[in-house]
């Protein structure tokens, strides 16, 4: 005789963000987001924990990113108004390495996650939203071709 255990089947939840990508959320992206955000919602083993978005040549423009910034808290409220779900995660995405761009006119990491904060304090108040974890997620230009360099150990 087999017994089952009533956790044997249950799984755990994979906890996802939704990527609301580069372009603005303007009413014509609006209804995509809406299908992406209720799509994640409605599986039972996926919980909607955040958004990611991209800044990415706009990261040098401080006026782009706090437009971006707060239309994302505003997508992020929606989503509490909507379904009771408080998102804790924002991940703000660069399609450069802004490490190695400083000559290029983009901000250093320092300095995008400055402008970032201080657009999510600004845009959370004015949503009267709870001010998510942030998360810059970078992207380094590798030209093809390029060797890679072996770690070495130490012993």
């Amino acid at each position: 005789m087999t017994m089952h255990h009533p956790f044997t089947h249950a799984r755990r939840r994979q906890n996802v963000p939704v990527d609301l990508g580069s372009t603005g959320l303007d009413a014509a992206n609006s209804q995509v987001i809406d299908d992406a955000l209720r799509a994640v919602i409605e599986q039972p083993h996926l919980q909607l924990v955040g958004v990611c978005c991209s800044v990415g040549a706009d990261a040098a423009d401080t006026a782009l990113v706090d437009e971006r910034v707060d239309q994302v808290v505003g997508v992020m409220e929606q989503v509490r108004r909507d379904y009771g779900l408080i998102l804790t995660e924002l991940i703000v995405e660069e399609d450069q390495d802004l490490a190695l761009a400083s000559g290029s006119g983009l901000r250093n990491q320092d300095e995008l996650l400055a402008v970032v904060d201080d657009a999510l304090d600004d845009a959370c108040a004015r949503n009267r939203f709870p001010r998510p974890s942030v998360t810059l997620m970078t992207h380094p230009l590798v030209p093809a071709g390029a060797p890679v360099r072996p770690q070495s150990s130490v012993r």
